[in-house]
C-alpha cells in the first residue's frame, strides 16, 4: 500500500508527532539529533554523498540530503539498523556518539513499526479508502492573489487606544457607553441599545479621536483631547447672556467647525484609506449623532427637541444626503468590493447555492476522514479542525443562512443534571438546554444567550433517536421576529453518514476500531460500539483546548451551571470574533473555488436562489423570517439575481401564451388504423337493436 511513501515524507511525520508529544525546545532539539544521525550514518550507507568535507554539515548538504531522501522508498527502514551498525563500525564513532544518535533513530524506527505504512504489514487502501482523504489541490493560492477592492495597501492604525487614553476622557467614553447601554439613565429620552451596537459606536469615536490626535491639522494635544472636539457643546447658560444675533452667530461658528471636521474626516477616508462606501459615512454620522445626545442629555425634555438643536439639523441633512446615496447603491447593486470574487462561477441550471454544496460543503465533508490520501491516521487536531470548517459550512449551505454572529456565539452547555429527564431514554444521549435561571439575561430579564442541544420532546413533538435544537434568544431582529427554536434536521449524506455524525465527533470526540494493538475498549454512547476494541482517533472540540466560561450559582439553591462556545478558535481556544471567524470561510471557499465567500455573502446567495427556483410568496416569507428579517429586505438588499434571470420568466411566458404553435395532428398508420376499424365492427355487432338506432340518429345529428 505504501511503497510510495518516502523516507522524507516519513521523517516529516515523525516531526509532528514529536512537536505534538514535546515542548518546542525539546522537540527541535531531539529532531536535530535524529536527522543528523540519519544524515552523518544512514544516508551515506544508502549512496548520498556530501559535497563538503568539513566536521559540521553546510545547509547546502542539509537541502541535498532531504532531496535524496524524497526519493528513498519506506521499504529501505527495514534494513536500517543492520546499515546503523555498519556505519558506526566503519566511522569509528565513540560510544557516546553511538549512544546518542543510536537511541534517536531506535525511536524513530520504533514508531515507525507501529504505523500502518510499515511494509511488513502495510494494509491494501482499498480496504480503508472510505476512511481516506480525497486529494484535493489549491491552484489558486492564498486569498491575497483575489483582492476585493482595488485597495493594495494597509489601512493606517489611527484610533484612540485605550492604554493612550487620558483619564479624563477614558471616564467619559465609559459614561458614555454606559448612558448607551443601561436600561435607566437620569434624564436620557432616548430608548438603551444593544451591547455589540454600543460597542461599535464607542470604536467609531475612538477612531476619530485618534485621527484629530493623529492626522488633523492642526493636531490637538492628546491630554487636552475631549469629546467635544468631535461634537461641540453650547448650554443654555452659554446662551442666555447673549442676544438673539449674537447666538446665531454663536451657532453658526460652531456648525462651521463642525462642517469643517466632518469634510476634512471624509476627504481622509477617501484620499488616505480609499473608502468610496456611503455606508462607512453613514455610520461615522450616527455614531457622532448618538455622541451629541449624549453631550447635549441636560438641554432637551423629548427627543424630538434634538433637531430643533443647529449641530444635530447639520448632521441630519448630511444622513439625509447619504441615505439617499446608499438608496441608489442599493438600487444598482453597487458595492466597493469586486462581487464577482465573491460570486461562485455558475454554468446553465446552476445556482450559486448548489456550487457551494457540490464543490465547498461537500469536499469539506469528505476532508473529515480519519486518514490520509495515503492511508495514515490524521493526527486529532486536524480531524477536529476538519469536521468544524464543515459544520459551520454546513450551517449556513445546508439550511437558510442567519447571521454570522448567532453561531459565533452559540453555546453549548458543559454541565448535565444528576437525574436523567423522563423524556430521555435510558441509553439515549441528552445534552441539556439550560434552566432559565443560569442564562444570561437582559435587564429586563429577558434571555439574551444562544444555545445548541439536544432532546427527545420538542414543541410537543415525540423525536425517537433525539434531536439537536437551535435556541435562539438574541440575534440583531429579534424584537421584530421574537426568539426562534430551529430544529437542526439530519440530513442523510452519500455515504450513508448523516450530519449528527459529525455533530457529535466534534462535540465527544471520535471513536474507531483502528489498530490491533489496541487495548481499549469502547463503552460510551453509541450501542453498535460498545465492547469494540479500538482508539480516539479525535477528542473534537476538546483538540482545541477551549478557555471555556463558566456560570457560577446566582444564588444559594441554584446549581453550578458551566459552558463553552461550540466554534472555538482552533489555535487559542478561545472565542471567535468576527475577522476569525469570517476569514475561516473566504479562505477555505478560496482554496476550493478561488472565491472569497463570507458568511454575510451566504445570505445573498440564499435569497439569489430562492427567486432563481421561483418559490412562491409563501416560501419567500418563510424564507426571510428563517433567515431573520422581511420579504421586502429580501428582495430589495439581498436578491443577486443577473438581468437574464429576471427576465427569463416573462420570456417564457411569453413563448407559451402568446407563440404556441398548435402540433399537427399525428396520423394513424394504415396497420393500426386496420385493427381500429375491425375493433369497431366486433364492438357494433355486440349492440342491440334500440342502441344501434340511436347510434345512427346521434351520427345523422
Amino acid at each position: 500500500m505504501q511503497e510510495s511513501l518516502s523516507l522524507q515524507e516519513v521523517l516529516e511525520l515523525y516531526a509532528e508527532k514529536i512537536r505534538t508529544d514535546y515542548k518546542k525546545e525539546q522537540a527541535e532539539r531531539i529532531l536535530n539529533e535524529l536527522r543528523s544521525g540519519i544524515f552523518r550514518f544512514l544516508l551515506p550507507e544508502f549512496g548520498w554523498k556530501r559535497t563538503s568535507s568539513g566536521r559540521k554539515m553546510t545547509n547546502a548538504d542539509a537541502t541535498s540530503a532531504l532531496e535524496f531522501m524524497n526519493n528513498l522508498e519506506v521499504k529501505l527502514l527495514l534494513k536500517a539498523l543492520q546499515v546503523l551498525q555498519q556505519a558506526f563500525t566503519v566511522q569509528k564513532v565513540s560510544t557516546a556518539t553511538r549512544n546518542i544518535y543510536g537511541n534517536r533513530i531506535n525511536q524513530f524506527l520504533k514508531w515507525s513499526e507501529q504505523q500502518e505504512w510499515w511494509p511488513k504489514r502495510s494494509v491494501h487502501l482499498s480496504k480503508i479508502k472510505d476512511q481516506c482523504c480525497p486529494v484535493i489541490k489549491n491552484p489558486y493560492g492564498d486569498t491575497s492573489n483575489t483582492p476585493l477592492t482595488e485597495r493594495r495597501r494597509q489601512y493606517p492604525k489611527y484610533t484612540l487606544k485605550p492604554q493612550y487614553t487620558p483619564a479624563p476622557l477614558q471616564k467619559k467614553l465609559d459614561e458614555f457607553y454606559r448612558y448607551l447601554t443601561s436600561p435607566e439613565w437620569p434624564l436620557r429620552v432616548v430608548e438603551p441599545i444593544s451591547e455589540s451596537s454600543a460597542d461599535e459606536y464607542v470604536k467609531e469615536i475612538r477612531l476619530m479621536l485618534g485621527w484629530c490626535y493623529q492626522y488633523r491639522t492642526p493636531s490637538i494635544n492628546l491630554e487636552s483631547l475631549s469629546l467635544t472636539h468631535l461634537f461641540p457643546l453650547i448650554s443654555q447658560e452659554d446662551l442666555e447672556h447673549l442676544s438673539s444675533r449674537e447666538q446665531a452667530k454663536l451657532w453658526k461658528q460652531h456648525k462651521q467647525s463642525l462642517s469643517t471636521l466632518l469634510c476634512d474626516y471624509f476627504q481622509f477616508l477617501r484620499s488616505t484609506l480609499l473608502s468610496k462606501s456611503p455606508q462607512t459615512i453613514r455610520n461615522k454620522l450616527t455614531a457622532l449623532a448618538t455622541l451629541g445626545k449624549f453631550l447635549y442629555l441636560s438641554e432637551v425634555e423629548e427627543e424630538s427637541d434634538y433637531a430643533q438643536i443647529p449641530l444635530f439639523k447639520l448632521i441630519n441633512n448630511q444622513l439625509d444626503k447619504v441615505r439617499k446615496e446608499i438608496s441608489e447603491w442599493t438600487r444598482n447593486r453597487q458595492s466597493v468590493v469586486d462581487f464577482e470574487k465573491k460570486w461562485p462561477d455558475t454554468k446553465e441550471g446552476e445556482t450559486a447555492l448548489s456550487v457551494i454544496r457540490a464543490k465547498i460543503v461537500e469536499p469539506l465533508r469528505q476532508e473529515c476522514r480519519p486518514r490520509t490520501s495515503r492511508g495514515i491516521l490524521r493526527r486529532g487536531f486536524v480531524i477536529a479542525k476538519s469536521i468544524q470548517h464543515y459544520l459551520k459550512w454546513s450551517f449556513l449551505a445546508d439550511r437558510p443562512a442567519r447571521r454570522q454572529q448567532e453561531y459565533r456565539t452559540l453555546k453549548i452547555a458543559l454541565s448535565c443534571p444528576i437525574n436523567r429527564p423522563e423524556s430521555v431514554p435510558a441509553d439515549g444521549l441528552y445534552h441539556p438546554l439550560p434552566q432559565n435561571e443560569v442564562r444570561e439575561k437582559r435587564w429586563d430579564g429577558t434571555i439574551k444567550d444562544n444555545y445548541l442541544y439536544k432532546t427527545y420532546v420538542h414543541e410537543k413533538k415525540h423525536y425517537p433517536e433525539g434531536v439537536w435544537v437551535l435556541d435562539v434568544q438574541n440575534y440583531k431582529t429579534r424584537k421584530s421576529h421574537a426568539p426562534q427554536s430551529i430544529v437542526v434536521p439530519n440530513r442523510k449524506c452519500p455515504d450513508e453518514t448523516s450530519f449528527y455524525d459529525y455533530l457529535e465527533r466534534y462535540l465527544y470526540g471520535w471513536w474507531m476500531p483502528v489498530g490491533y494493538k489496541n487495548k481499549l475498549v469502547y463503552d460510551w454512547w453509541q450501542p453498535e460500539l460498545l465492547g469494540k476494541p479500538g482508539r480516539w482517533v479525535t477528542h473534537g472540540r476538546a483538540e482545541f483546548n477551549p478557555g471555556d466560561a463558566c456560570c457560577l450559582p446566582t444564588s444559594q439553591n441554584s446549581t453550578k451551571w458551566s459552558w463553552g462556545y461550540v466554534f472555538v478558535e482552533p489555535d487559542t481556544g478561545a472565542y471567535a470574533d468576527g475577522p476569525s471567524f469570517g476569514g475561516s470561510f473566504h479562505t477555505t471557499s478560496h482554496r476550493l473555488i478561488g472565491k472569497r465567500i463570507t458568511p454575510h455573502t451566504m445570505r445573498y446567495i440564499w435569497a439569489t436562489w430562492a427567486f432563481q427556483v421561483r418559490l412562491s410568496d409563501a416560501e419567500l416569507r418563510s424564507l426571510a423570517h428563517y433567515m431573520g428579517h422581511t420579504l421586502e429586505t429580501l428582495r430589495q438588499m439581498y436578491e443577486r439575481s443577473t438581468p437574464e434571470e429576471k427576465r427569463r420568466p416573462i420570456e417564457e411566458a411569453i413563448n407559451e401564451l402568446l407563440f404556441e404553435q398548435t402540433p399537427e395532428p399525428v396520423l394513424p398508420q394504415k396497420q393500426e388504423t386496420q385493427q381500429s376499424f375491425q375493433t369497431l365492427l366486433i364492438e357494433l355487432q355486440k349492440l342491440s337493436p334500440a342502441e344501434r338506432e340511436h347510434l345512427l340518429n346521434f351520427l345523422s345529428s
